[in-house]
C-alpha cells in the first residue's frame, strides 16, 4: 500500500502587490519537495494582482485562488486556514520570498516538535541583510518560544517563516483589521506548543517596504502594539502562566515604552494616542494590571 505523503498548505495573502508576487509564487513553485498546496487568497486588491494570480492558477494544479473584499491580512489567513487540506500550514507574505528548500528542510527538523521556525533574512530594495538566525538548530519548550519572542529573537513574531502542524492552528484565529496580529497569533500558537525547533538557515527573505501600513503609519503602530501586548498579558493571566514569563514581558514592555517615547518625541504621534495607549503600558509595568 502507498505511503500518504505529507502534504503543506502554504497560505499566501495577497493585496495590492503586483510589483513583487510574481517572483513570491515562482519561489514558492520551485520547492524541491513537490508535496505542497498553494491557497492565494486576494483581499480585495486593485491593481494587476488579480490577474496575475489567475495566471498562476491556470498554470498549476496545485494553486487554489480565493477572492474577497479587502479585510486585512489577518481575515486572508483565517480565509486560507479554512479551506487549507495540509497536514501542516504556512504563510508566506505576497511580498517575500522563500528558499528552494523552505518546505522540505523545515519538515526534515520538525520531527515531534509542533512549529518549526525558519531562519530568515531581510532586504530592503533588493539589499540583502542576514538576520534573526541561530548558529544551529535549536529545539525548545512553547514557552521558551514565547520568551524569545518577548525578547525579538530570531524570527518569532512574525506568523510567516513557519510550518505549523494543522492541530496548532486549528483552534486559533487572526485578530482581524489589526497591523499587529500576528503578535497575538505567535503568542497563542506557542502557548499551544509543547516543542518548537528553530532552524539554522535562511531559508525566508523578507522584504521592507518603506510605505507600508507597518513602516509609514507610525501613530498606527503606537496604538494597536500596545493593544497587542495587553492581549498577550491577559492571555498569560488566563492561561496561568505570567508568572513564567514575567522578567522577559516586562523587558518588552519597557522597550516598547522607550520605543514608542522616541517616535513620540520625533512627532509623529498625536498627543491623545500617545497618552492614552503608551500610559496604559506604563501602568502595565510599574502595576502588573490594567
Amino acid at each position: 500500500m502507498e505511503t500518504k505523503k505529507t502534504l503543506i498548505s502554504i497560505i499566501v495573502p495577497v493585496y495590492n502587490t503586483e510589483k513583487y508576487i510574481e517572483r513570491c509564487l515562482d519561489s514558492i513553485m520551485k520547492q524541491d519537495d513537490p508535496n505542497f498546496e498553494v491557497i492565494l487568497v486576494n483581499d480585495g486588491s486593485t491593481d494587476e494582482s488579480g490577474i496575475i494570480i489567475q495566471k498562476y492558477k491556470e498554470k498549476y494544479k496545485n494553486i487554489s485562488y480565493i477572492k474577497q473584499e479587502n479585510k486585512g491580512v489577518g481575515a486572508a489567513r483565517n480565509a486560507g486556514i479554512k479551506v487549507a487540506k495540509g497536514d501542516y500550514i504556512s504563510f508566506v507574505d505576497s511580498d517575500d520570498l522563500i528558499m528552494e528548500d523552505y518546505c522540505s528542510h523545515l519538515l526534515s527538523i520538525i520531527g515531534d516538535a509542533d512549529i518549526a521556525v525558519a531562519g530568515r533574512e531581510k532586504y530592503i530594495d533588493n539589499v540583502y541583510d542576514k538576520s534573526k538566525t541561530p548558529s544551529q538548530v535549536i529545539t525548545v519548550s512553547g514557552m521558551e518560544a514565547l520568551k524569545f519572542q518577548m525578547l525579538g529573537k530570531y524570527n518569532t513574531r512574525p506568523a510567516w517563516g513557519k510550518l505549523y502542524k494543522r492541530n496548532i492552528v486549528e483552534d486559533v484565529s487572526f485578530v482581524e483589521d489589526c497591523i499587529f496580529e500576528e503578535v497575538r497569533y505567535s503568542a497563542e500558537t506557542f502557548l499551544k506548543a509543547e516543542k518548537v525547533i528553530f532552524a539554522n538557515k535562511d531559508l525566508y527573505s523578507y522584504r521592507i517596504r518603506p510605505n507600508s501600513i507597518m513602516t509609514s503609519n507610525e501613530q498606527k503602530r503606537v496604538k494597536e502594539l500596545a493593544i497587542a501586548l495587553i492581549y498577550v498579558y491577559k492571555i498569560l493571566l488566563e492561561d496561568g502562566r505570567y508568572c513564567e514569563c514575567k522578567r522577559e514581558f516586562e523587558m518588552w514592555l519597557a522597550h516598547t515604552i522607550i520605543q514608542n517615547t522616541q517616535i513620540y518625541c520625533e512627532q509623529v504621534v498625536d498627543t491623545k494616542v500617545f497618552k492614552k495607549y503608551v500610559g496604559e503600558l506604563v501602568k502595565l509595568y510599574y502595576k502588573g494590571g490594567i
